[in-house]
Parts: C-alpha cells; sequence; structure tokens
C-alpha cells in the first residue's frame, strides 16, 4: 500500500477486535465509515496484514468543549488559533479477518496482539484484496462493492458438499428488506452465486411468481439481470425447470381428500361453508368410495364422479344427524339428474386434474428425487426447479389453501426423502429458497390451532432442524425480520439485511444477530432509502451482512457493502460476461 493511501495510524485505546484510528489531516474530508482499511504488523515471525472496515468517526476538540470558550464562540462562531486547528478525529476500525504471509502466498489466521500506536492504516485498492485472496480467487464472488469506497467486497458462497470448493455441511440464510430496499435483486445474484455449483441442487418455493419469471426469460423490477441466460449457460437449458400447478401431478389419497374441503368441491355439493364437520365427513365418504376402485390418477371421467355422488346420498344421515340430510340428498340428486355434465367440467374435473397423469406432469416426490439425489450413472449439472405457487401463474385453479397444501406436501415430501432414503451417508447438496417466508411462516399465534397455516409453519419449522445434517440448505427472502417465526430465525446462519428494518421489534431483532454492536447499528441507521435518490442512476441500495460469507470477515463482526445496481458489472466482476459469449 502507497503513503498516500494512508488515512491515520493505529491509537488508544485499542482491542484485537476494535482499534482506535488518529485519523490524518488530509484524510479528514474523505468519506471513510464504512470503508475498507488495512495495516501491517509481524506476529509469531510472520508478516500479517488485517483488514476491516471503518465503524464510525468522532471529532473532538477539548477547547470547544471547555465552558468559557463557548461562551467565545457564541458571539464570533469561532476562536481563530483554536477552531479547526485543534479538532482530532478518531475513527473506529472493526477488524474483520487477519491473513498471514507464507511462502505460497496469504492464508487465514487470528489476530492475538496489539500493533504499537502509530502504525500506519491505509485504504485498500482492488490491487490489495487480489493479492491477499490470490489463493481463493477461484471461490470468491461479489455482490457489490465496500459501503464507503470504490473496492469490490469478496464474498463466498459455497456447495454444501464436501468437494472443491465446498463447506461440508449446509447452512441457512435468510435475506431481509422493506419493499425498494434491493432483497430480491440481491437474492437472484445470490441464486447465480450458488449456481455456478454444477453439483448443487436447487429448488425455488415461488408463492409470488417473481423467480419463475425470471426463470422463464422476464425480467421483474428494475434490476435487469439476465437470470435465465446465465442459468442456461450455466447448467444447461433441459437443466432450468419451471413448474406450476398444473404442472404437478398430486398422488396422495389423505391429500385428495384434505383438498375436498380445502378447494370447497363440497360446498358445491350444497354443504355450507361454515360447515366444518360435515365437509369433512363428506370428503371421508367420496374418498371410501372412489380409493380401491378407482385409480386415483383416473378420477377425471363421468362414472368416478356418479360414483361419489352416490355414496354421498347413500350416507346422508352420516354426514347429517339432522333433518338437513334429506336437503343435502336432493342436492346432490339434482345434480345426478340435470346437471352432471354441468358439475363434471365446472367443478369436478380442474378439482380431479390436480391428481391425473400426463405429458410433462411431475410428481412432487420425483422433483425431489432428481434435485437430491440424480441418477448417478448421468454425468451433468444438477438442476434448477422453481415451483410457480402464485395467483398470476394459476389463474383458473389457485386458492390460498392449495397453495398452502403444496408448499407441505413438498416440504413434507423433501424431509422425507432426506431422512429415510439418503439418511447421513451423503450429503443431499441442495438448496431450498423460499420467497415470501413471512407469509408462509409467521411469527406470533395463528388464528386456530391446526389449521393449515399452523400446519405448513410446522413443516417447515422441522424442515429447518431436521434437513441441515443430509446437508438441505435454506434460503429465506422477507420484507419484515419480526414477521418471520423466532424459530426458524434462530436456525439462520447468515444474514442479509437491507434498507427499512430500523424501527420497533424489527430493530431490536436487527441488534440481536448483529451481536449488540451499537456502532454497526449506527452505520446501519445511516442507510437511506434508495428511491429517496433524485435519479435512478444515483440510488444506491445498502446491507449489512452477518455470518460466513466472506474470506474478509472471519470475526463474524458485520460487514456493510453496496450491492450492484449495473448488471453488467456484476457479470464482469464475477466472469460471467464471458459465459454469455459461449455456446452451451
Amino acid at each position: 500500500m502507497d503513503a498516500q493511501d494512508d488515512i491515520g495510524v493505529v491509537g488508544s485505546p485499542s482491542t484485537t477486535t476494535e482499534f482506535t484510528i488518529d485519523l490524518l489531516q488530509e484524510s479528514s474530508e474523505e468519506r471513510l465509515v464504512g470503508a475498507l482499511v488495512a495495516f501491517d504488523a509481524t506476529q509469531n515471525g510472520f508478516p500479517i496484514k488485517s483488514v476491516g472496515q471503518i465503524i464510525g468517526i468522532e471529532l473532538r476538540n477539548r477547547w470547544h468543549e471547555d465552558a468559557t470558550f463557548r461562551n467565545l464562540i457564541k458571539r464570533t462562531g469561532e476562536i481563530p488559533p483554536i477552531t479547526s486547528r485543534q479538532d482530532t478525529r478518531t475513527a473506529k476500525l472493526a477488524v474483520g479477518a487477519t491473513l498471514k504471509q507464507n511462502s505460497d502466498g496469504f492464508e487465514p489466521d487470528q489476530l492475538g496482539m496489539i500493533p504499537p500506536t502509530g502504525t500506519r492504516v491505509a485504504q485498500v485498492d482492488q490491487s490489495v484484496i487480489d493479492s491477499l485472496l490470490a489463493l481463493y480467487q477461484e471461490e470468491v464472488f461479489y455482490l457489490g462493492k465496500a459501503f464507503a469506497n470504490d473496492v469490490l467486497y469478496p464474498m463466498w458462497f459455497k456447495h454444501f458438499g464436501s468437494g472443491p470448493s465446498g463447506a461440508g455441511e449446509a447452512y441457512h440464510t435468510g435475506v431481509f428488506g422493506k419493499t425498494g430496499s434491493g432483497k430480491s435483486g440481491l437474492a437472484k445474484m445470490l441464486l447465480l452465486g450458488y449456481a455456478r455449483h454444477s453439483d448443487m441442487g436447487i429448488l425455488i418455493v415461488d408463492p409470488q411468481g417473481e423467480f419463475s419469471q425470471e426463470l422463464r426469460g422476464t425480467n421483474v423490477g428494475q434490476q435487469k439481470l439476465p437470470v435465465k441466460d446465465v442459468l442456461d449457460k450455466l447448467r444447461g437449458q433441459n437443466r432450468v425447470q419451471v413448474y406450476n400447478i398444473r404442472d404437478i401431478q398430486l398422488d396422495d389419497w389423505d391429500l385428495f381428500e384434505e383438498l375436498l374441503v380445502a378447494l370447497r368441491l363440497t360446498g358445491q355439493l350444497g354443504i355450507p361453508a361454515g360447515s366444518t364437520d360435515n365437509s369433512l365427513k363428506a370428503a371421508e365418504v367420496i374418498r371410501s368410495a372412489l380409493e380401491g376402485t378407482f385409480n386415483l390418477d383416473k378420477l377425471n371421467s363421468t362414472e368416478p364422479l356418479q360414483a361419489a355422488l352416490a355414496a354421498v346420498i347413500e350416507r346422508a344421515n352420516y354426514i347429517y344427524s339432522s333433518d338437513r340430510a334429506n336437503q343435502l340428498v336432493d342436492d346432490v340428486q339434482e345434480i345426478l339428474d340435470s346437471r352432471l355434465q354441468e358439475f363434471s367440467e365446472k367443478h369436478w374435473q380442474p378439482f380431479t386434474g390436480l391428481f391425473s397423469s400426463g405429458e410433462g406432469r411431475r410428481k412432487l416426490y420425483g422433483i425431489v428425487r432428481d434435485l437430491v439425489q440424480p441418477n448417478p450413472t448421468e454425468v451433468q449439472p444438477r438442476s434448477i426447479v422453481a415451483i410457480d405457487l402464485s395467483e398470476r401463474g394459476n389463474q383458473r385453479i389457485w386458492t390460498e389453501n392449495l397453495q398452502r397444501r403444496l408448499i407441505k406436501k413438498l416440504l413434507g415430501d423433501l424431509v422425507g426423502y432426506a431422512s429415510h432414503e439418503l439418511g447421513l451417508q451423503a450429503s443431499a447438496n441442495v438448496l431450498v429458497m423460499v420467497d415470501e417466508a413471512a407469509r408462509i411462516a409467521p411469527s406470533g399465534s395463528l388464528q386456530s390451532s391446526g389449521s393449515e397455516a399452523e400446519q405448513l409453519r410446522s413443516t417447515l419449522r422441522r424442515a429447518v432442524r431436521e434437513t441441515r445434517k443430509y446437508g438441505i440448505g435454506w434460503f429465506f427472502i422477507s420484507q419484515t425480520l419480526g414477521g418471520i417465526d423466532n424459530e426458524i430465525l434462530q436456525q439462520l446462519r447468515s444474514h442479509f439485511f437491507g434498507f427499512g428494518l430500523a424501527l420497533g421489534d424489527e430493530f431490536r431483532k436487527l441488534r440481536e444477530f448483529a451481536g449488540g454492536d451499537n456502532r454497526a447499528m449506527d452505520l446501519y441507521q445511516s442507510f437511506r432509502d434508495p428511491h429517496s435518490a433524485p435519479r435512478a442512476d444515483l440510488r444506491e441500495f445498502p446491507f449489512m451482512a452477518v455470518g460466513p460469507i466472506s474470506p474478509l470477515s472471519f470475526s463474524g463482526r458485520p460487514i456493510f457493502f453496496s450491492a450492484f445496481t449495473d448488471p453488467d458489472k456484476f457479470l464482469a466482476s464475477n466472469k460471467l460476461e464471458s459465459l454469455m459469449r459461449m455456446d452451451i
């Protein structure tokens, strides 16, 4: 590092984790809060370099703090020999990583000493970062620049296996931020970071449909990142798949019975929506009449419908123990006599179509099996699969109950496969991305115990707790931190926090994840709303991150960076622009 890059010297008091830096006069007008800086020292006979971020600056002028001088200042505004010239500025440096230099380059170390006062501290440039991480260049990935300078902040996102570039275990990640904070754009860049590992399967649970549109080639939002094109180049077009509800074949009689009630098919027979017990009995009767006689995947014809309606008539007194049974018989008989074809086309066939086989339709368990354990005879990249569960992508059949049931079924199959088929013999090496996580697993008590929402949250809790040891990591995206289930939050290991979490319970939880670091919280609170910029090209999307995401954050302290806003710079920084010019 050149002398002209020096911003200050090590001062007092300092500790091995937080240093006081006496700033030089020439650096007093530079933007330093959030900047990456470094100092050189010697430890155990080896040269070391410690790198960290400036997390705060304090100005002191002891004369201006004296009551007598303050009285003079309030009249004149300044005291020429004292004002400005007697100012001292000190910065706080949070050390993120220490690297030891040996004959091969730099390797991770731990700072166990404090260099003497006067040790020069300088801003780092890109060449310094590149030299420090020369041994790990193939693993480094960039999401943006350090918060206050023009240096790319190095990160790494390893797969969960034990091979090259592998972490050897799965870990869970969360991206949080208000609407407009850039969290979706960051999540898409993270998706591409993980997708570089061809032996890692990626499953996207997509309740809003945004990621599914991106994987189909439609850009959502202003980022304009070519997600589909990059994924096609990384994995091959046949390995990037999007399924909507109509592409999935359900294959469970229990789910068939549940959905008869959840999708209100029993209501079309004349059972009021509020009569839950009666609807459950009717669903039980219909299932009993069909199971064992008809195949579940061949129910979308008139014969199974007639058998179901006849069973409801026959057992009307079981469904209703009151005079309402006679009314139910009349309603169902009227369907049989006058509206059978209409009822079949409007209600029965769309419902039973969820369970019908057909070309291009996949069972959820089969999708899970392909992601977790592909054909061992194929030497091909693993699949990236998005399940589009949005209303927009499934307008004819979508209901919130169906969405919840499908997610529950998907997660249940994933947990079941991981625990029963894979065991602990090998790592599944699968990342599961869940968008709108606060809607799927909200915090607090739900309206009723045993509801679909409660069952879904319980399933997700179990999945997050149990599948990590099988090599399945979870990636949650949410607009809120306080609104997501606390049991799930506690399982997360890596966190990205965008703008908008600085109030109330959100800020309390944020402070906990930052380890109670008040200076880090002060820096986070300095984030400005990206949409407050006068022009789109002036927007910045700042993030605070915590966890094992960077070779410069071994200490576990929060790091701060500004995410890329230009997709071309993102692609070029991660050597993906050359990939885009290649033929598959």
